[in-house]
């Protein structure tokens, strides 16, 4: 049975560091962010991000996350797959769940969502929405 769960998404400060540039075309980053769910999602997360940053400031993303906690009354953690983009003071992405990522009481979730911020800074969040199922 499909369901849908949300959750805002909190984040403690990171930076991100270059590793790779050249002139006239995207810096290249990565770096690893702690993230923190309230809600139909509770629980935290651990991500590695790599983005690619334009002159003009606006950036694409692409992320794995392992999250831990629990959906409704089910436990354990699982892996998120996340693209994104930000600009203009906001970020959005697309969220898969990774397909046998699920373990404990979360064996079997499959799920695809997004989430949307906008006030991306380090005070920021983000309103998260899951569409899921488990086998």
């Amino acid at each position: 049975m499909q369901a849908q769960s949300t959750s805002t998404m909190t984040w403690d400060p990171w930076q991100p560091v270059p590793y790779e540039q050249t002139e006239g075309a995207p810096m290249l980053l990565h770096g690893e962010v702690a993230n923190h769910y309230r809600g139909s999602i509770e629980g935290e997360g651990v991500q590695q991000v790599l983005i690619a940053l334009s002159p003009g400031g606006e950036s694409v993303f692409t992320a794995l996350e392992r999250v831990t906690g629990r959906i409704g009354d089910r436990s354990g953690s699982f892996v998120l797959r996340i693209t994104g983009t930000t600009g203009g003071g906001a970020a959005k992405a697309a969220l898969e769940v990774l397909e046998g990522s699920g373990t404990d009481g979360l064996s079997g979730l499959h799920g695809t969502g997004t989430y949307f911020c906008d006030n991306p800074g380090p005070d920021g969040h983000a309103t998260l929405t899951l569409d899921h199922s488990f086998e």
